[in-house]
């Protein structure tokens, strides 16, 4: 199991080495330079030009990409933008990611798997069949739009929440952002539930734990959900990552001083180094999420432990 945990956090350099190449090129043949992105417009040409060489942003690719792999391995990565280290940049807005993701997580998990375990129990029910048209909507609904409807909604028309997010304002100002990230993640989160759960309800040992009269909460919550936890675990883990990633919509919409933000202005201003570092940084947050999974998964389950111990 050790080796196979090293194997896997090995795999993960390669991959997100391939991550910063990737948005490395497309940053860099995207129209555009950090001096016209972030100097006044009426800025001279020559002056323009010496701010783009004072950045680096005039060398080779090659050499840019290889000073960029060496201010990771420093930990110390310069902004185009404000010369400052981007890792100083990131720490003092992770941990508001962090919390924000965290509380959409937590709320959503509750939500989701609550709604796929009772839509499973109560299935062709009138229950069953509201939630679950209402699950299909909402996720067919991207993430920005339902943050935008809700911003008009109840920021601008009603005036019950801030339209954009602060702590000033106590949970009032943190409504909107949460609200959105469990609209975007409870659809996914309810359908596999339900679906894990139709599939183990079922079953055989179902119909005989039944049969021999073992009441009915003892087999959907010790026998059924203890079953169909493999893809609910995989959903949960993953889903914690993609909230973390999709913060960049979220964050943008209700200006979130948090990582979000921060890659979306990196973008606009051609700051490339910041671009590069957060695309790096929410690729390893995924990575982690699914060297997690297996993990988890050969912890519960004894036959894919033994399996990673040959």
């Amino acid at each position: 199991m050790g080796k196979y945990i090293i194997k896997r956090i090995l795999y993960m350099i390669p991959m997100a080495l391939c991550v910063t190449l990737i948005v490395f090129l497309i940053m860099s043949f995207t129209p555009g330079d950090p001096a016209t992105n972030n100097l006044p417009i009426t800025t001279e040409p020559a002056v323009k030009q010496a701010y783009n060489e004072s950045v680096g942003f005039t060398d080779d690719l090659g050499t840019r990409y290889l000073n960029f792999l060496k201010g990771l391995l420093k930990g110390e990565v310069l902004s185009y933008t404000t010369r400052n280290n981007i890792f100083t940049e990131l720490a003092q807005r992770f941990p508001l990611t962090v919390k924000l993701g965290m509380l959409g997580f937590i709320l959503s998990s509750i939500i989701g798997v609550s709604l796929g375990i009772f839509t499973a129990i109560k299935q062709y029910s009138f229950f069953d069949t509201a939630a679950t048209v209402v699950v299909v909507l909402f996720s067919c609904v991207p993430t920005f739009f339902s943050g935008v409807l809700l911003l008009i909604l109840f920021s601008v028309r009603l005036n019950w929440f801030p339209t954009f997010f602060t702590l000033d304002q106590g949970i009032k100002g943190i409504v909107l952002p949460t609200l959105t990230i469990i609209l975007g993640s409870v659809p996914h989160l309810s359908r596999l539930t339900r679906s894990a759960m139709l599939s183990v309800l079922n079953q055989d040992y179902i119909r005989t734990a039944r049969a021999k009269g073992i009441p009915e909460r003892k087999v959907i919550w010790k026998h059924a959900l203890k079953n169909a936890c493999f893809p609910i675990i995989m959903v949960l883990l993953s889903g914690f990552a993609s909230v973390l990633s999709g913060s960049v919509v979220t964050e943008t919409i209700y200006s979130v001083p948090g990582i979000g933000t921060y890659m979306t202005g990196a973008i606009t201003q051609k700051n490339i180094p910041g671009v590069m570092t957060c695309a790096l940084l929410l690729s390893l947050l995924y990575m982690t999420a699914m060297l997690l999974i297996d993990i988890t998964f050969a912890v519960i389950d004894p036959r894919i432990r033994v399996r990673y111990q040959k």
